[in-house]
């Protein structure tokens, strides 16, 4: 059901009114999106498609509308949309064929080509904006390089202007220093003048003073050669003194070592005269000692004879106690021999005794051993001798059991006498090694 209308403002001479139509989602998307292709609102378009200005080409459409006279953007319609001119409207069924030419004056289809043409050039245009934006960058960054390189050529020229202003104040100390050089160079060539002047007076003296120079050089190689030859008389003369020097020298010290010989040979003269002196005094001296000693050494004679007697006495007493001594350190070692000996015969004897002591022990066990056999089997002979504890047998089982007995009872008889035989002989035999370890 359609709303209300209101009246709105529009580029037609006459005035738009608000309509509201329901749509699909699929219809308001489509709608949207040909006003977005075509750059017009979706009111404008369904104007414009209602008046003949737009026409949809559709190859799965299946109605046809063709408008004959379709009313002009100026034309009013004071009664509901009735234009001035009579505008047909024939409904055609069925699927047409696609136009894609619209060659009515008015029309505004646009064709595949023209709109594949229009998109290639758009494309185009926009690679020519890329590529203007590419310049565009370039340029700028040309522009920024140029601004700094101008700047610093700015900065260099301004260098160069402070360079030229040094080199134009340089120039002009250079000028005044010239000045003063071209004047001190006159005054160098004035005193260059005189000193000219002056090297050949110079000169002149110089040749004079050669001159002089040659006779003084033969007056000094004269005087040269009397300086030589009174140079060598005075190392002569030097030589000669230094060895009458030397020869003063050795007088002076033959001199002194004479005199001290002296002055010593002196000395000994009056030490040995001192002992001669003391030498007689002790010579009388030792005469009366020696006829005492004389007699002294008489007595100690006689002495010396009577001990040498006793020592020849008390060498044979020595000589025969180192015999005797002898003697009994040989009987001394026999004796601690025969002590080792016995202590080892000792030792062996009582291992020995050890042993016998337990063989007899053990013959003692086989002895006890035996005894219990035999008790036992006298046991069991009586047993089987009893009759009231045998179950009755046959004569000849009997017979043979009592045989057997008996050779078994002969057996164990024979083993006891031997074991006893065995234990007098042991007995013996320890107390006869008991009685040699006693004595």
């Amino acid at each position: 059901m359609a709303k209300k209308s209101r009246k709105t403002a529009s580029q037609y001479s006459e005035s738009k009114s608000k309509v509201g139509i329901s749509l699909t989602p699929t219809g308001i998307g489509l709608l949207t999106q040909m006003a977005q292709n075509t750059g017009l609102s979706r009111s404008e378009l369904i104007e414009r498609i209602a008046r003949g200005n737009i026409a949809i080409a559709c190859q799965q459409a299946s109605m046809t509308i063709a408008l004959e006279n379709p009313p002009q953007a100026n034309e009013t319609s004071p009664n509901n949309g009735a234009t001035k001119s009579q505008t047909k409207i024939q409904v055609i069924e069925g699927k047409q064929p696609v136009q894609t030419d619209v060659s009515e004056p008015g029309g505004s289809g646009v064709s595949q080509e023209d709109y594949q043409s229009l998109q290639q050039q758009a494309k185009e245009q926009a690679n020519l904006i890329e590529d203007l934006q590419q310049k565009l960058a370039q340029q700028k960054s040309e522009t920024a390089e140029q601004t700094e390189s101008y700047q610093s050529l700015q900065k260099q020229a301004q260098e160069q202007g402070n360079l030229v202003k040094k080199l134009q104040k340089q120039l002009a100390d250079q000028k005044s220093e010239t000045a003063e050089q071209t004047e001190s160079y006159q005054s160098l060539q004035q005193q260059a003048k005189e000193q000219s002047n002056l090297v050949k007076k110079l000169q002149k003296q110089l040749a004079d003073q050669k001159s002089q120079t040659a006779e003084q050089t033969e007056s000094y190689q004269s005087l040269q050669q009397q300086a030589k030859e009174q140079s060598n008389l005075v190392k002569k003369l030097q030589k000669q003194l230094a060895d009458q020097k030397s020869q003063t020298a050795e007088q002076t010290e033959s001199y002194q070592s004479l005199q001290q010989q002296a002055q010593e040979q002196g000395n000994l003269v009056k030490k040995l005269q001192k002992q001669l002196a003391d030498q007689k005094s002790q010579t009388a001296e030792q005469t009366e000692s020696y006829q005492s000693l004389q007699q002294q050494a008489q007595q100690q004679a006689n002495v010396i004879e009577d001990l040498q007697q006793k020592l020849a006495d008390q060498k044979s007493l020595a000589t025969q106690q180192v015999e005797s001594n002898q003697t009994l350190q040989q009987q001394a070692q026999q004796q601690s021999n025969l002590v080792k000996k016995l202590q080892k015969q000792l030792a062996e004897q009582q291992s020995q005794a050890a042993q016998q002591v337990e063989s007899n022990q053990f013959l003692q066990q086989q002895t006890q051993d035996q005894g219990k056999r035999i008790a036992e089997l006298e046991r069991q002979l009586s047993e089987q001798q009893s009759p009231a504890n045998q179950a009755p047998e046959s004569y000849e089982s009997l017979k043979q059991h009592n045989q057997e007995q008996e050779e078994r009872i002969a057996t164990l008889q024979k083993h006891i006498s031997e074991l006893k035989r065995w234990a007098t002989i042991g007995k013996t035999e320890f107390n006869k090694r008991l009685n040699r370890r006693w004595f």
